[in-house]
């Protein structure tokens, strides 16, 4: 899309300009632009983006003539007929649909993991409420030197019998929905200060899955719990947390499900997102009122009109909205983005709410190999057929693990030691058509991926898929690692809530505006203002509206 760059140099005056030219704000300024509240005057709205391209988290780049989609690629909860998810309207004829299908492959053992045993790790005791204990048969992950010739030579590689995999699945997914159910029954008090941890061994799911899993699969089922993790960008205890993150390292806490968001099928877009952004700033790029690579550095916001430093000169407004990400907040907090300091249930909120990353490694092949016959007869032993799923369909995701990097156990009495990586690939090609395999990761595990060079990353997939399947595939033909804790933009992927530190009050805080004592109003939204559908695309978008709104009503 080409963009308007007016607006660089001088004090330039506007009645209203957004920071940030993500879904929060696009979805901000696009509501102010459609109403009769202003007109397509230039020199009543404005946009300030720091990158060189509208979207925010929501971004795709192509590699090899393959679209990658680097952010936001779900909508969770379409909804239903009562209340549907905003995003379905948008663009009505967007293809998307649920995964279908997945295999499950065991956690390696022994000599196949070369993990080195050592003790003396801390291990949080989930049982007991705020307790620790040391375990000391814990790891520290090593290195997995082995190359390709060393995997096990097997006809099935290291797959689970679909149902055994399928049984093993159920019960992660059954604690997920007896948390949900938790955190909304008990005293708002007590889901304030308890973690997600300690919840998780306490359900009936937990408890049962070690009772009658077969023993020969309990090291795959505690490294399953981990999965949490990358569900959420958020650690589940100290050893998993962020470098530079302190405040997380209580854990997520069991608030994190206290939600009330869309009911329905979390769906896969096979087109991405990008299209709903472009769709969205469709009439602010038509006004020509969205400046890009205008960083800002400050905001005066005691006066009226607020000023604001940018690397492009200075602007001014009677309103801003600030729709920058909750991690660059964070760091601007640090860094006195905001001159003076933000009102203390500001900073209270910034600092207490949970920033996390995830990241996808994408590998592209020249072909699918998967689909050809020496991987089909070793994958459709482990394929868990969903209803609408034919015989014979690959599934959309691979789930296993990776001794390469450190990942946890959550053990049958509740402790935590550290073990294998649980890594979760989505098959692009049955969803994009494209020869692609996305992997996840989050939290520390993400901040080392981002460390490693593309080739070393490249080597590490190609290993973990070779150990998985029992023979060695095709080496990707380029990597790709989005790198979200790396950018200065965004700092991270999206909001969490931190067991003792978070509460919703602290979304209301930045729901609130800032009007100064001259009349200058600054606002805040984003996904993580929002009650309900933090950390979502919905949620952004529906945050944007909800401040637009109470601009208008001003």
């Amino acid at each position: 899309m080409a963009v308007d760059g007016d607006g660089a140099g001088g004090l330039i005056h506007y009645d209203s300009i957004v920071l940030g030219a993500g879904m929060a704000g696009l979805a901000f300024a696009s509501r102010l632009l459609q109403s009769s509240h202003i007109s397509a005057d230039k020199t009543k709205l404005r946009i300030l983006e720091a990158r060189d391209r509208i979207g925010g988290r929501i971004a795709s780049v192509h590699v090899q003539d393959c679209r990658l989609d680097t952010g936001a690629n779900w909508i969770h909860g379409t909804g239903n007929a009562n209340r549907p998810n905003p995003l379905i309207d948008i663009l009505p004829h967007k293809r998307h649909r649920p995964m279908k299908g997945s295999v499950l492959f065991r956690a390696p053992n022994g000599d196949q993991d070369l993990i080195k045993k050592s003790g003396g790790i801390a291990a949080e005791c989930s049982r007991q409420v705020g307790a620790e204990c040391f375990g000391d048969d814990g790891a520290d992950q090593a290195a997995y030197l082995a190359g390709p010739g060393t995997a096990t030579a097997s006809t099935n590689g290291l797959v689970i019998p679909a149902h055994v995999a399928k049984m093993i699945l159920s019960f992660p997914h059954r604690a997920a929905e007896e948390l949900q159910a938790l955190a909304v029954a008990i005293p708002a008090k007590a889901a304030r200060q308890m973690s997600v941890l300690r919840a998780l061994v306490n359900t009936a799911a937990f408890q049962d899955a070690f009772e009658l899993v077969p023993s020969e699969y309990s090291r795959t089922l505690g490294a399953l719990f981990q999965g949490i993790e990358s569900m959420e960008a958020a650690p589940l205890l100290a050893q998993t947390a962020e470098p530079g993150r302190p405040e997380s390292e209580p854990g997520v806490g069991l608030l994190e499900y206290a939600v009330d968001d869309f009911d329905g099928e979390h769906a896969f877009l096979q087109d991405g997102c990008v299209a709903i952004i472009d769709e969205i700033a469709k009439p602010l790029v038509e006004a020509g009122v969205i400046d890009l690579e205008t960083v800002v550095t400050r905001v005066h916001w005691t006066r009226n009109p607020i000023v604001i430093e940018t690397s492009r000169g200075n602007f001014s407004a009677r309103e801003v909205v600030c729709t920058l990400p909750l991690g660059v907040l964070k760091d601007g907090v640090e860094n006195a983005m905001f001159a003076p300091n933000l009102p203390a249930d500001k900073q209270e909120a910034i600092e207490r709410l949970g920033f996390g990353t995830l990241d996808k490694i994408f590998a592209v092949y020249s072909w699918p190999w998967w689909n050809d016959e020496a991987f089909t007869s070793i994958i459709k032993n482990g394929v868990i057929q969903t209803g609408s799923q034919c015989d014979g369909v690959l599934p959309d995701s691979f789930l296993g693990f990776t001794s390469e990097l450190s990942g946890i156990s959550v053990g049958h009495d509740g402790c935590v030691s550290s073990d294998v990586y649980r890594l979760p690939i989505v098959n692009l090609h049955s969803l994009t058509g494209q020869p692609v395999l996305c992997a996840f990761v989050s939290c520390k595990v993400a901040t080392t991926v981002e460390a490693m060079t593309n080739e070393d990353i490249g080597g590490l997939f190609h290993r973990t898929l070779t150990q998985w399947f029992g023979t060695e595939p095709p080496r990707p033909d380029a990597v790709h690692v989005t790198r979200w804790a790396e950018d200065p933009y965004s700092r991270g992927a999206y909001s969490h809530m931190i067991s003792g530190l978070s509460e919703p009050k602290h979304r209301d805080f930045l729901q609130q505006p800032i009007a100064n004592a001259l009349g200058g109003v600054l606002r805040f939204a984003g996904e993580h203002c929002s009650r309900d559908h933090f950390a979502m695309v919905h949620g952004a978008l529906l945050d944007g509206w909800r401040a637009a709104d109470a601009a208008m009503r001003r």
